[in-house]
């Protein structure tokens, strides 16, 4: 009988060693897929919340924009997870910190990665209550948003936020959502990092990073963002107003403008071309289909909007005192009626003089207040002064 031969030692050393390579292959090719199936997850997870913050900012910032009261205004906090605004307590919010109002808002019932509900904290100034008035384009959000450190601001000097939208993501081992109470309890969902808490009603709030201990991710609308959107709504009732007072009010002629210089009753100065909107119109109070909403007067937005009209479009082109050309121009070109700006949100940390116009408009030859003649801004940002021109 024949011996089978044996491989000889260094043949049955290469063998192993093949199996021994595609083990650590394949060992090696299922972590690989296990770190780029969690990494995938987790980027999943950040796209979804991301995806939810941006449509809750952008329902909230439609709706202080459409709102019939008090536009650039927003609703309280919801806490008792019915999904609605809650009603004022007197002339406040009962908490400035609570979740999203979706309902309120006409959204669905957003959630985020983990499946849990947005939380919202609202800076009292924007609240939809007559006792926040003024709301325009010079309120300010009072919010402060930390970054991960805890000590340097994400918002810039005077431009704090007006609302925070926060993912609160998993539990956390500090935190219990078993009971009613406690899943109406903020302390349950929002966490602290570096000493900032974003369970607070009023923050200030922190930006931290992901670790064991935080999970919130979160999104704040600035005035800077807000007060834009808000102003082209006012400046769409501004233009209706002016253009049916000149077609409506008889007079065939829009109205004489408010003194910058003396602007303590912001009524129609006789004679006067260029000024702020006023109050109170001449040669025809504002009335009927040529009155602006009461929340135009009730926010002051006649204190903010800078107007002029042509000598031709006046109720006396001889009465017209400070008239320098029959029309108004606009980077040259003649032949305009009328026209107004919206002025932006204020630069920084100023707070805006009623009787400097240069506060309010950052163009030389448009804060001069001197002539007839006008330039579209210089600055394209949408948070600056806009021209709008009336036929």
């Amino acid at each position: 009988m024949a011996l089978r031969k044996k491989s000889p030692p260094r043949r049955q050393a290469g063998i192993a060693l093949v199996v021994i390579i595609a083990l650590l292959g394949i060992a090696s090719g299922i972590l690989l897929v296990n770190v780029f199936s969690a990494a995938g997850l987790q980027n999943e997870k950040n796209r979804k919340d991301a995806e939810v913050l941006e449509k809750a900012k952008t329902a909230l910032i439609g709706r202080a924009a459409s709102d019939d009261n008090r536009p650039g205004s927003l609703p309280c906090p919801d806490t008792n997870n019915d999904g609605s605004a809650e009603i004022f307590a007197g002339n406040d919010c009962p908490n400035y910190i609570g979740r999203l109002p979706w309902r309120t808002l006409g959204l669905p019932d957003l959630r985020d990665s983990s499946g849990e509900r947005l939380w919202y904290a609202l800076s009292p100034a924007f609240r939809d209550n007559t006792s926040a008035q003024p709301i325009n384009s010079n309120t300010k959000g009072t919010l402060l948003i930390y970054r991960a450190d805890g000590t340097n601001l994400e918002t810039a000097a005077g431009y704090n936020a007006v609302a925070v939208i926060f993912t609160p993501g998993n539990i956390l081992a500090a935190q219990s959502r078993g009971t009613t109470a406690e899943q109406n309890n903020p302390a349950n969902y929002l966490d602290t990092a570096n000493g900032r808490n974003n369970a607070t009603s009023s923050g200030p709030f922190i930006a931290g990073e992901k670790s064991a201990t935080f999970n919130d991710r979160l999104l704040i609308i600035t005035t800077k963002e807000l007060m834009p959107v808000v102003e082209q709504r006012v400046a769409g009732e501004v233009r209706r107003v002016l253009t049916s007072y000149y077609t409506d009010s008889g007079c065939d002629c829009y109205p004489w403008a408010d003194s910058v210089a003396e602007f303590a009753d912001y009524d129609s100065n006789e004679g006067l071309n260029r000024g702020w909107l006023p109050n109170h119109a001449l040669p025809v109070n504002w009335s009927g289909t040529f009155r602006p909403p009461s929340w135009f007067f009730n926010n002051e937005w006649y204190k903010l909007i800078y107007y002029s009209v042509a000598k031709n479009r006046t109720d006396d082109p001889g009465d017209c005192d400070s008239c320098i050309d029959n029309t108004l121009s606009i980077n040259g070109v003649s032949g305009v009626s009328a026209l107004f700006f919206m002025p932006g949100t204020p630069i920084d940390t100023l707070i805006r003089a009623p009787d400097k116009l240069s506060d309010h408009l950052e163009d030389t030859e448009n804060n001069d207040g001197a002539n007839d003649r006008y330039v579209t801004p210089t600055s394209q940002f949408l948070d600056k002064d806009r021209l709008y021109r009336l036929p």
